[in-house]
């Protein structure tokens, strides 16, 4: 166990003004924009999941990834959660697993992980799914 502790390399300290620079810029960085994300929920889910996913229509989901509208602060934040929702997802199952798996029942999550993310949003469904990849 001392061999262990002696070997951790320290972490170099990050510098708060770092890191809220670089947030800073990130609004505006082409994978980050509300049109960027729009179009790859589109381009992951197809429109008929991703607009219902988000509390949206199709044609404002559409218009969001066309740029002709931008949403709202809270369009921008549910993009935002199913964005990370999908890209855990991806990180995880296959397409076909992932589908299986979010309307199938989860034992940590004690529901289907679709009816989960609906309810209460992306954490709890984020979470269940890094549990089942470290028990995989």
């Amino acid at each position: 166990m001392e061999e262990l502790q002696d070997q951790r390399v320290e972490e170099p300290a990050l510098s708060v003004t770092t890191v809220f620079a670089s947030l800073a810029e990130l609004r505006d960085a082409p994978g980050y924009s509300p049109k960027a994300i729009a179009e790859r929920l589109l381009n992951s889910l197809g429109n008929e999941a991703a607009a219902p996913l988000l509390g949206v229509t199709e044609e404002l989901l559409d218009r969001w990834a066309s740029g002709q509208e931008a949403p709202d602060t809270e369009g921008r934040l549910q993009l935002a959660d199913l964005d990370a929702l999908v890209g855990h997802l991806h990180a995880a199952f296959t397409p076909a697993q992932a589908m299986i798996w979010m309307c199938g029942y989860d034992v940590h999550l004690g529901a289907r992980p679709i009816d989960v993310y609906r309810i209460q949003g992306t954490a709890p469904v984020i979470g269940a799914i890094r549990a089942f990849a470290r028990e995989a």
